[in-house]
């Protein structure tokens, strides 16, 4: 009789689970970070997770040009174009509940970030960014998705 039972419960709680796990692929798409200034597209290459930067609200810097991203470390890239920058690069799918191994990079600052990407249960991505293996002292963002009328495709 004890046996059935835990049985039961062993098998409920991993109905349960599967219900929680969300799909691979829910991440996929177009994300507008906290700020409302960069729209950030999701795709995924051999099985890994990337993001590049598909709009900015302001695209231009003071002189009217391109925004550049002039603070990257690699002195080399620091005349590329934001748009089209990829900011998500190496996310892999736990199979649960998140996607992790990757990197962030921050054009505002030329940074570059380890992450982990969850989805909340309203949909929106919560994104954190922490230094090495400091995950305690990282920042968490929450991206929701863009109104199509912000952007043109």
């Amino acid at each position: 009789m004890c046996k059935k039972w835990i049985i039961g419960l062993i098998l409920g709680l991993l109905s349960c689970t599967n219900l929680l796990a969300q799909n691979s692929d829910a991440i996929l798409g177009r994300w507008m970070n906290e700020k409302k200034e960069t729209i950030i597209e999701i795709y995924e290459e051999n099985d890994m997770y990337h993001g590049r930067v598909v709009w900015l609200k302001d695209s231009l810097d003071v002189f009217g040009d391109k925004l550049r991203d002039v603070l990257n470390s690699n002195t080399k890239l620091r005349s590329r174009k934001v748009l089209g920058t990829k900011m998500l690069d190496g996310f892999v799918w736990d199979g649960a509940t998140t996607w992790r191994k990757g990197q962030i990079y921050f054009y505002h600052s030329g940074n570059l970030y380890n992450g982990k990407i969850t989805m909340s249960s309203t949909g929106q991505l919560k994104l954190q960014g922490y230094y090495s293996f400091f995950f305690f002292l990282g920042k968490t963002q929450t991206w929701t998705r863009p109104n199509k009328s912000i952007y043109r495709d």
